[in-house]
């Protein structure tokens, strides 16, 4: 393997691990002074120190996925005036309107402004040190700029050894994380995952899957013969005072794989309904009608939302039916749940 200097490195085992870089809008202005991605601790403490020196009172954010919601709380907590501008009507429409639409009214009961269907234009510089934004919403202007429309993953240096690029256009791996070259190991957010419920590879760029996928490769070239289990999909964010969580597919993500899927959505409290301090809670349970299983989940709520996904994360990886699930013997106090817990309650309607 050449490196940059001309040198020559020999090696037994090679690991790919060249991660992702963040998907840029390709407009005039995008790397002006005062316009960031956030992808790691030195990006969010430029993001701060640029607050601090400049006093900044105004933020955009493109994109409405998870990082750009968390950041809007982090802006608001700052005092900063917020907007988001998004190509959609409403943040994370995968999980259902009706979810998307409580996580709008969490934004705008903060003071977020959503400028939904809204397609970013360009930005350009002020005079004073500010950024103007073009959009086809109107053009404003603000103090920074957060760009937060996902990632690619590198795979230039993959594609040029002759890797095998897989679907999604991360770099397909086998279970034990060997590409197609079986000395050469790829993992982490510039690799596929496979996704236990759909059968399918995935593009999961996440902190925790590459932890394990890393571990699991080192370990393998070290001699040990683990295999990566594949994913359900698990992801959770809070953005001010709500909960949000989801586990495995989708109805329409499950019927895009081919599976006869079915819905329902129950409205439960995150405690007993008599303990003081008890949050609405909204779950979403995914089943296949023609043998029972569970798909996937969706939860929103303000309190319990996180620790009900991962049970049913465990209950999606097992395989349970709906049967299992709806006289599962799940930890019960009324500081926690109510006799019932909504898991219980979601699975048996969706049994009738």
């Amino acid at each position: 393997m050449e490196i940059s200097g001309g040198e020559i490195l020999a090696f037994d085992y090679l690991v790919v691990a060249t991660g992702a870089t963040p998907r840029l809008p390709g407009v005039s202005g995008q790397d002006l002074e005062g316009i960031f991605c956030l992808r790691n601790v030195t990006d969010a403490i430029r993001i701060r120190k640029f607050i601090d020196e400049k006093r900044a009172k105004r933020a955009v954010v493109v994109g409405a996925g998870l990082i750009s919601l968390e950041m809007c709380e982090a802006f608001r907590r700052l005092g900063l005036e917020t907007t988001v501008v998004y190509r959609k009507d409403l943040p994370l429409r995968r999980l259902g309107e009706d979810f998307a639409e409580q996580i709008l009214i969490e934004l705008e009961t903060n003071g977020v402004t959503f400028m939904g269907e809204t397609s970013l234009e360009g930005f350009e510089p002020t005079d004073t040190g500010g950024i103007i934004v073009h959009s086809s919403g109107g053009t404003f202007e603000t103090d920074l700029v957060l760009l937060g429309l996902g990632v690619v993953p590198q795979v230039s240096l993959a594609s040029e050894a002759g890797l095998g690029i897989g679907s999604t256009g991360a770099i397909s791996v086998n279970e034990f994380l060997q590409t197609n070259i079986p000395y050469i190991y790829a993992a982490g957010d510039c690799c596929e995952c496979f996704h236990r419920i759909s059968h399918r590879p995935v593009y999961a760029p996440l902190g925790d899957i590459a932890n394990k996928q890393g571990r699991i490769a080192g370990a393998n070239i070290g001699g040990q013969n683990l295999s990566f289990p594949g994913i359900v999909g698990s992801t959770c964010f809070k953005v001010f005072n709500l909960e949000v969580a989801s586990t495995g597919l989708t109805a329409e993500e499950a019927r895009e794989a081919g599976l006869k899927a079915e819905a329902v959505t129950i409205q439960g409290v995150s405690k007993a309904h008599s303990y003081p301090g008890s949050r609405e809670l909204h779950i979403r349970l995914v089943a296949d009608t023609e043998n029972g299983r569970l798909l996937g989940a969706q939860a929103v709520g303000g309190d319990g939302v996180v620790s009900r996904i991962n049970g049913l994360a465990v209950a999606l990886t097992g395989g349970l039916s709906l049967e299992e699930l709806a006289y599962l013997d799940l930890a019960y106090a009324p500081p926690f749940s109510g006799a019932w817990d909504p898991i219980h309650i979601a699975a048996q309607k969706l049994l009738k």
